[in-house]
């Protein structure tokens, strides 16, 4: 059993905004004269470059990568260390204001009392990952933890899931993949695993679309699907 975490296990209130004021507030207090709404049209600009940049490829969860491309739409000139600490920040925000889904805890409970092997396949880096896992106290409620710069695969890749596969030795016939990214967690179908679409938030795609084998709306239907599908 594998899950995403963000959208899937994690959710955000209001966490994208919040991190994108703070974003802004720390400019401001560096001493760059900006009006926001002059931000705000850099940032959308930036935000269409990067997602077209780096579809498919894991570099972007390197910190620095988006402010690169943020500064280098605005025309300023700024150190590595400067755009690093940036997208730190915007990062350390959007996670102070995620939280763990009200029903993650029993299903995972659930995925143990089945002897289920349970993994995380995230997209991200090593610090949102911990962060996420950390902050709820759920990280020794899994076998395999796989996340992007790590593995130097994203998922809207079949790499990943081939990996969580070479990971726990299993087929991918006996495997299921939760998320809630249809352009996304749904690659897991490409190695055979079964697909659980959760709708919940049903972010907006980046690439296209696939089908998911089951969906959900929320995590507590996922025990009694398991057992239908067991």
């Amino acid at each position: 059993m594998a899950f995403d975490l963000g959208g899937t296990l994690f959710h955000g209130e209001n966490d994208v905004s919040k991190a994108t004021a703070a974003l802004y507030e720390c400019l401001c207090e560096s001493g760059y004269e900006l009006e926001a709404s002059a931000f705000e049209s850099i940032l959308r600009d930036a935000s269409a470059r990067f997602a077209e940049q780096y579809h498919r490829d894991y570099r972007r969860f390197h910190f620095g990568t988006f402010s690169e491309v943020f500064f280098d739409v605005w025309g300023e000139d700024v150190s590595v260390e400067e755009k690093a600490s940036l997208d730190r920040l915007f990062w350390e925000t959007r996670l102070q204001h995620q939280h763990l889904d009200e029903h993650a805890e029993s299903v995972l409970r659930f995925c143990r009392r089945q002897g289920f092997v349970t993994g995380v396949i995230s997209n991200g880096n090593r610090m949102m990952t911990e962060t996420r896992l950390g902050s709820a106290d759920i990280a020794d409620k899994f076998d395999v933890v796989l996340y992007s710069t790590a593995i130097q695969a994203e998922k809207s890749t079949v790499e990943p899931f081939e990996i969580f596969l070479d990971e726990t030795g299993l087929d991918g016939t006996d495997c299921v993949m939760v998320g809630d990214r249809l352009d996304e967690d749904m690659w897991a179908a490409e190695v055979g695993m079964t697909t659980v679409h959760v709708s919940r938030e049903s972010p907006i795609s980046r690439g296209p679309e696939r089908e998911s084998d089951c969906e959900i709306d929320n995590l507590d239907e996922l025990p009694r699907l398991i057992g239908e599908l067991m």
